[in-house]
Parts: C-alpha cells; sequence; structure tokens
C-alpha cells in the first residue's frame, strides 16, 4: 500500500470528526426505530393444523390437530391475524404410506400480512398415511343427567346409519358412532332435538362438505315399577252349561305386575282374578293347565308362579 493511500485513509479518519458522529448517532436510531416497529410480538393459539395428501389416502395419527405459533412483526401485521384464520399446512402428496414425522416451519404456516412466525408448539407432526375408505355404522344417542324421578329416556336417531370416510385402519375399529351429548336433566316429557352433531375422531368424516344433520327423538316415559302379590286365588273358568268339582293343586298363586309406582301400590290382592280355562277339563282326567290372571287397566302381568296348578276332579 502505497504513502500516499495512507494518508488518504488517516485523513478520512481524523477530519470531519463531527459529521461521522452524527452519522453514527442516525444510523442507531434509525435502528431503534425499525426494530421497535418489527420487534412485536403475539402468540396465537390452536392454529388449525391440515395434511393434503393424494387422492385415495387418508391421514391416521396425527400427533397434533392444532399448535400455538408465535409471530413477530409491526403492530399492524398483528392485527391482522385476527381478521384473517391462521392455518398450518403440511403437503403429504408425495410421501409414501407409513410413519412420517415433519419439521413444522414458516413455510408451513399460512397467514395474512408480514408477521413472521418464529416459534411453534409443538415444533414435530407425526402421522401415519393409510388408504382412504368408507363404512356404513349406526348411529347411537348419548345423554348426560338425569330426567324426573320415576322417568326414563330412550333416544331413536334419524337416520339410524351414516356413512364415514378416513384410513381404512381406523374405520376397522368402528362399530358405531354416538352424537354429542344430549341433556335430560330433569326432563319429564319427551322432545325432539335437530342438527345434532357426531362425536367423530379428527381423522374421521362424513361425506366432503355435508354436515352433521342428525335428528334425535328422545321419548321419556315413566319408569315400570313391579309388585308381587302372594296368595291369589285360582277359581275355574267354566263354558256356559258346563261345570264340576274339582281340586287345585296349588289353590293359590303368586302374581308379579308391572306398571306406575302409583297404580301398584294402591293394588288390592281382592282386585286380582286368577282362572283356568274349564274348557280344557272336559275330558273329566287329572291335568295341569296354565293360570291366567285379568290384570287392571294400565298394568300387565310380568310373572305368575307356579305358572301351571294340577286340575283334580
Amino acid at each position: 500500500m502505497s504513502d500516499t493511500l495512507l494518508q488518504r485513509l488517516w485523513h478520512a479518519a481524523t477530519h470531519n470528526k463531527r459529521l461521522k458522529l452524527a452519522s453514527v448517532l442516525l444510523a442507531l436510531v434509525s435502528w431503534f426505530v425499525v426494530h421497535s416497529i418489527i420487534s412485536h410480538e403475539r402468540l396465537v393459539r390452536d392454529v388449525s393444523v391440515s395434511i393434503r395428501t393424494d387422492a385415495g389416502w387418508a391421514v391416521l395419527d396425527a400427533s397434533a390437530p392444532a399448535v400455538n405459533v408465535l409471530f413477530r412483526g409491526s403492530q399492524e401485521d398483528l392485527r391482522l391475524l385476527e381478521q384473517s384464520p391462521v392455518r398450518v399446512e403440511v403437503d403429504a402428496r408425495k410421501l409414501a404410506g407409513g410413519p412420517h414425522l415433519v419439521r413444522l416451519a414458516s413455510e408451513h404456516v399460512l397467514a395474512p400480512g408480514a408477521a413472521r412466525p418464529i416459534y411453534m408448539d409443538p415444533a414435530n407432526l407425526s402421522f401415519v398415511l393409510d388408504q382412504q375408505g368408507e363404512k356404513q355404522v349406526a348411529v347411537k344417542a348419548d345423554f348426560y343427567g338425569v330426567p324426573s324421578a320415576e322417568c326414563e329416556a330412550e333416544g331413536r336417531c334419524l337416520p339410524e346409519r351414516v356413512t364415514l370416510f378416513g384410513p381404512r385402519r381406523r374405520l376397522a375399529e368402528i362399530a358405531t358412532v354416538r352424537t354429542a351429548p344430549i341433556d335430560l336433566e330433569g326432563r319429564s316429557r319427551s322432545f325432539r332435538k335437530t342438527h345434532v352433531a357426531l362425536a367423530l375422531s379428527p381423522d374421521v368424516w362424513l361425506a366432503n362438505g355435508v354436515g352433521s344433520n342428525i335428528t334425535v327423538e328422545v321419548a321419556i316415559t315413566e319408569r315400570a315399577s313391579t309388585r308381587t302379590l302372594q296368595d291369589v286365588p285360582v277359581s275355574v273358568l267354566w263354558p256356559r252349561g258346563t261345570g264340576g268339582a274339582v281340586q287345585l293343586q296349588p289353590a293359590q298363586v303368586h302374581v308379579t305386575l308391572r306398571g306406575r309406582a302409583e297404580a301398584l301400590a294402591g293394588l288390592k290382592r281382592e282386585e286380582l282374578r286368577a282362572w283356568v280355562d274349564g274348557e280344557a277339563l272336559t275330558n273329566r282326567v287329572e291335568t295341569a293347565v296354565p293360570v291366567r290372571v285379568f290384570a287392571p287397566a294400565g298394568l300387565e302381568i310380568a310373572a305368575i308362579e307356579p305358572a301351571l296348578v294340577q286340575v283334580r276332579f
């Protein structure tokens, strides 16, 4: 290096000190201003994760259906995150079947504005690709809470069956699909609920573009009680113009009735009539015949013990 060049460098470094100091200060101020503008951060929670697949393939056992994403940028860019949904999308169209592990990066994040994703939790996404299938399964109503005292509920779903789509291995595990829980607490009357959602796992879905349109008809009825009346006398009901002296063994039976608790509570043994059909006795031989009982209105016979009696002439 020549002496002339060294002299020029020395002269540039030792002269115009004020101008150089002002330039340095201006650069520092500019850096702080720019840094303050773009250094705001915002954490967006539960950002949905979607995985694109080739036709005929489906995703099984994805480790994270949603992630938290930390963005950095200006206040305006961060404000845009509230105006449009943020998504994380992984392209698996060129991947073969089997398990995969993807490191989530900024290129997987779809967001408005210029805010930069700088951190994701979890940072890794694991999943399995399986061939897509379809299966028809029965729909069952799910309930929580209890109806009013002495009542019970039974649900009927319309339609009774739906077609599910998803990975074949997952569909093979599904025999029925349940609705979202329906509240029965304190109810005493039947009701109908429309547009009930189905409780589906994230990797199973209905036909593309079809939402759950299940109607559940809930029948609420009084819970049936039972009561047994002991030693109800048995008589012979003869056809007109016939009759005879017979001995019944046993001559009394125990009758169990089913119905509303209030109706059973007030029932007396004398109100029951147990009988055997005399027409079956015309042969005048000893025989075993079934016992029948006339049940009061609103009640039904649950059991007769014994069900047969021996008739002797």
